[in-house]
């Protein structure tokens, strides 16, 4: 039976909390343990997670500081042991059908592929069906520069093999810790394996993806008052700017063998050079496909070095 190491970073998430973990539990054919993170919940989340480590030898609980989502699940795959054939990636809120894991690793076995990532059920707070995240019509997007501008691979449907698990944690190769306050986890897992053509999408859904007011990432369009919100926080916060040209930086920095059949993303990865924002504009049309940016937006964000 296929092993698989669940990684699930937790905060202030004892509402949903116990369905998820029991959905987790409850997987089949596959032989799974639990690592979970706290980043530094002040409800009674930890309460929750010791009562179920406690019932449960499967679960192991590391309770740490905040270090933010994108760095907590990281860390929580740096700490993970070697040993696993699979890896996967579960957020607090969601509720796993019970063939999730095992689907994904027949996926990835048949597949050779380095990194599984599925569409998702939306789900309201109540769990009751929204509709598939991403219609049968829809493309997804797996090359690197489409990763760059959008990432539509959720990071709660990723599980991993164990080679990608080994190259992912190799000191050389780790992203700063400031990309992934910028761009979080599931963006450069997305980023490292197009860039070795190793990304395997399923159009099904083994997950409900549960939407409600506190989701760090959803599935939903924002409100306009919170896109305003946001961009004003990226404009007054100079650390959570330039998030492209940043994970550019850092993918042509830490995987230069790879990085080398994508010359283009070293164009983005040096986008406040003259020359390169003149590169940038004149691919405006594929660089906006992704986004839906308007041309005046996107020729504005570069052109003032906001890339």
């Amino acid at each position: 039976m296929k092993t698989v190491a669940v990684l699930m970073s937790t905060y202030n998430g004892e509402k949903y909390l116990r369905e998820q973990i029991d959905s987790i539990l409850n997987q089949s054919n596959v032989d799974v343990r639990l690592f979970v993170r706290d980043d530094g919940s002040s409800d009674n989340t930890k309460e929750i997670l010791t009562e179920y480590a406690e019932k449960y030898d499967v679960i192991n609980l590391d309770f740490a500081e905040n270090a933010g989502v994108g760095n907590s699940f990281m860390n929580l795959l740096y700490s993970a042991p070697d040993t696993f054939d699979y890896y996967a990636f579960a957020d607090q809120d969601d509720i796993w059908e019970s063939k999730k894991l095992f689907e994904a690793t027949e996926l990835l076995q048949k597949s050779g592929k380095f990194l599984y990532a599925s569409n998702q059920e939306n789900v309201d707070k109540n769990g009751n069906s929204l509709g598939l995240r991403y219609d049968e019509n829809c493309k997804i997007h797996m090359t690197p520069v489409s990763i760059l501008e959008k990432n539509m691979i959720a990071g709660c449907t990723m599980v991993v093999t164990n080679d990608f698990y080994r190259i992912l944690i190799e000191e050389s190769r780790r992203p700063s810790e400031e990309l992934l306050n910028n761009r979080i986890h599931d963006v450069w897992l997305a980023m490292v394996a197009s860039v070795y053509d190793g990304i395997v999408y399923d159009k099904r859904s083994f997950i409900k993806y549960r939407q409600h007011e506190n989701n760090v990432v959803g599935a939903g369009k924002s409100s306009l008052s919170k896109r305003i919100k946001e961009r004003t926080k990226k404009l007054s916060n100079k650390k959570l700017r330039n998030g492209r040209s940043k994970l550019a930086q850092e993918i042509c920095l830490k995987f230069p063998e790879q990085v080398e059949k994508y010359p283009f993303l070293k164009v983005c990865a040096n986008a406040k050079k003259l020359r390169n924002k003149r590169k940038l504009i004149k691919a405006h049309k594929e660089l906006r496909s992704y986004t839906g940016e308007s041309y005046l937006g996107f020729v504005c964000k570069v052109t003032l070095g906001l890339f």
